[in-house]
């Protein structure tokens, strides 16, 4: 599902919640992909992000009326909105995607001392060298009635066929 509203989350969304029905297996995927290799995120911005998409954090503000200053936190309407698709929020893999990984940053450093720090594990997805790849290679020739896949079958297959 995607696109889901965080019931009293006060204009917040998850860009996407997921269940595997073989695994079992439970998501919430966030994602900021740019296909611009200068534009990684930093690791202060993966920060924010995590912190206002996965812990429920108001973006700083200045004012007398904004969340930030009233502290506000959206936590809890997260896991209530999980809850509310079935799923458990203590199984919940929290995943976020971006275009690539920039090896001058050190990730999996701030990865380990974020889940330290909160408690909570987050992956991210690269979906330049991850994703579309795995995609690719699960694509056949089929006549796919979805335009994407039919889209990314042609490209497999222009590739396949010009070795470009």
């Amino acid at each position: 599902m995607a696109d889901i509203k965080i019931h009293g989350g006060n204009n917040r969304k998850c860009d996407l919640l997921a269940y595997n029905i073989t695994t079992k297996a439970q998501y919430h995927a966030e994602s900021s992909v740019a296909h611009e290799e200068k534009w990684g995120p930093t690791t202060e911005k993966l920060r924010e992000i995590f912190d206002k998409k996965f812990l429920g954090m108001p973006q700083k503000r200045k004012g007398i009326n904004t969340d930030s200053t009233k502290e506000k936190n959206y936590r809890k309407y997260i896991e209530d909105t999980y809850r509310f698709y079935g799923l458990n929020p203590l199984n919940i893999h929290r995943v976020f995607i971006t275009w690539h990984k920039d090896e001058k940053k050190n990730y999996e450093q701030f990865l380990d001392a974020y889940e330290k720090q909160h408690g909570i594990k987050i992956v991210i997805w690269y979906f330049r060298d991850q994703i579309l790849r795995e995609l690719e290679e699960k694509i056949s020739t089929s006549n796919y009635d979805d335009e994407v896949l039919r889209t990314l079958s042609l490209l497999k297959q222009r590739r396949l066929q010009t070795g470009s």
